[in-house]
């Protein structure tokens, strides 16, 4: 095992995350009519990131809660979602980010689950103020899935933010939109979205502000 000192010496750090998010998830499904069925709540998620070398990380989380259901819609959705990210800083600015991410909506009546490899970057943004940033990413997700439907013929997600790091605390607010559009422009058209608000508190164990 490598002792504490000489694992930041090799650029190795680890940090632990908790976070809460609101979350509004949207369907409009053209073959059955109805409208956009709109479904918000609030989830819960905690995770863990380890930074490898000087530029590469690596990063496991998992969120869950309960979306109940608003205008439109009629059942509630417990999401579960875990996943596994990694990034490659090819500048001080800017990373290019992989991953996969899978998640389930249950309800009382059936579980659907989704799987989405991605591909993307993220760029931080500094500012004038120490230890204050901003996020910017977008990711595509070209193999995504989804059990009872046919693949997405275009899936796409987005997030922007600030952050802000100071001692061993990185705090970030975040807004995401994850956009998947199915059977477009024909008469089964179905076209889902999930948006969050996220607040999160990253406590770094080893090593430094990123």
């Amino acid at each position: 095992m490598v002792p504490p000192a000489a694992a930041v010496a090799q650029g190795r750090s680890l940090a632990f995350a908790g976070e809460v998010a609101f979350a509004e998830h949207r369907v409009d499904d053209r073959s059955v009519g109805g409208g956009v069925e709109i479904s918000t709540g609030t989830l819960f998620g905690a995770g863990v990131r380890v930074r490898v070398g000087s530029r590469g990380t690596i990063a496991a989380a998992g969120r869950t809660g309960v979306l109940h259901p608003g205008r439109g819609a009629t059942l509630s959705r417990d999401l579960a979602e875990v996943g596994l990210d990694g990034a490659f800083r090819m500048r001080d600015w800017f990373d290019v980010i992989a991953g996969v991410r899978v998640r389930s909506y249950t309800t009382m009546l059936a579980r659907q689950r989704w799987t989405a490899p991605y591909l993307g970057a993220a760029a931080r943004v500094p500012f004038a103020v120490q230890g204050l940033r901003g996020l910017l990413d977008v990711v595509v997700h070209p193999f995504a899935s989804v059990n009872g439907l046919p693949r997405p013929e275009f899936a796409i997600s987005s997030g922007a933010g600030l952050a802000y790091a100071r001692g061993r605390l990185d705090v970030q607010l975040r807004y995401s939109l994850e956009r998947y559009d199915f059977a477009r422009r024909t008469t089964n058209e179905r076209l889902e979205q999930l948006s969050a608000l996220t607040l999160q508190v990253q406590a770094r164990a080893l090593g430094r502000a990123p």
